[in-house]
């Protein structure tokens, strides 16, 4: 595992990006340049093929732009990126943080949006299920695939390296947050920022960005498969039911203590130091820019519209495409 050693700030500096250039700046302006092409560029592909439209948002404005960063600023990427190999050992932490953290998720998720539905809020239907095994085998190579790839090269294997002089708590929650945002959604705003939290700490436990890239194909697969379920089976609820979601409280205990499992794991197997050594701040210095107010600006009107658009109140049915 490669410590980097504190520059004269007394921060943590990575001797392998240029002092000055690469860090918190650029990356928010990498940031910023995927995020508006992806509103203007990447929701237009994606409404004119799903599955096609998906791949080529994922390597052409996701992929693409983090590959042109590392070459730009001459970064190792085994060392930055940490696009080194996975020991087998973690394997079994990752799936089981994988598996605990999407049944975690999934009943918090429908917690919220069933209580927006007592209120008239109709979820949007931002990924249509796929319908046919050939179609959910499309979103598996789609939704897992690619996206467990591009968006951890860019968001683990980049910007959160680029963060890292700040210290690494920091870089944790800042990149994650600016994953969530990414992601257009209010309604998922905290479990997508979770995910982020987790895939990090497991790319830095483990010291492979493959780590990461597993935990969010798994996540995804998970994902993919109970939109098949869900359109084969038709098990969407037309209501929300008060007492059913009860009574799955028991899973969201389980998942609950899976996550702490997984962690407990994870950390056991690691070389790394804990985590909260490292802290500095929850957030690295300078954080707040302009390209974080634009982004932000551009998520609340997502937001806005996605609230706007569940409870009637417009009809722009459509619009919001998600990374």
């Amino acid at each position: 595992m490669t410590n980097w050693k504190p520059d004269k700030s007394g921060l943590p500096h990575n001797p392998l990006l240029p002092k000055g250039k690469a860090g918190l700046q650029s990356a928010m302006l990498l940031y910023l340049f995927v995020f508006v092409a992806l509103l203007l560029i990447g929701s237009y592909l994606q409404a004119l093929h799903f599955e096609y439209g998906m791949i080529a948002t994922q390597v052409l404005i996701i992929l693409l732009p983090a590959i042109v960063y590392w070459r730009r600023f001459a970064v190792d990427q085994v060392v930055f990126a940490r696009l080194k190999p996975l020991p087998l050992k973690f394997v079994p932490a990752i799936v089981i943080l994988s598996a605990s953290m999407w049944l975690a998720n999934v009943f918090m998720a429908a917690g919220l949006v069933g209580g927006l539905m007592e209120l008239g809020f109709q979820p949007l239907v931002i990924i249509e299920p796929p319908a046919t095994w050939q179609e959910y085998l499309g979103y598996l190579v789609v939704l897992s695939v690619f996206a467990g790839i591009c968006e951890e090269i860019l968001f683990r294997g980049t910007i959160m390296p680029a963060l890292e002089r700040q210290g690494l708590v920091p870089a944790i929650i800042f990149s994650s947050l600016l994953f969530a945002l990414l992601h257009g959604s209010l309604l998922s705003l905290f479990s997508t920022f979770s995910l982020g939290v987790i895939m990090a700490v497991i790319v830095i436990k483990t010291g492979s960005l493959w780590g990461g890239i597993l935990y969010h194909m798994l996540n995804n697969f998970f994902a993919a498969t109970y939109l098949f379920w869900v359109g084969r089976m038709d098990a969407a609820p037309a209501r929300f039911e008060p007492q059913i979601y009860l009574a799955l409280i028991p899973f969201f205990a389980v998942g609950l203590a899976g996550v702490l499992i997984g962690l407990r794991m994870l950390h056991k197997n690691s070389d790394q130091a804990p985590l909260l050594s490292s802290r500095r701040a929850w957030l690295p210095a300078g954080w707040l820019s302009w390209p974080l107010y634009v982004s932000l600006l551009l998520f609340m009107i997502i937001a806005a519209m996605e609230i706007a658009i569940g409870f009637g109140w417009v009809d722009l049915s459509g619009v919001l495409v998600h990374p």
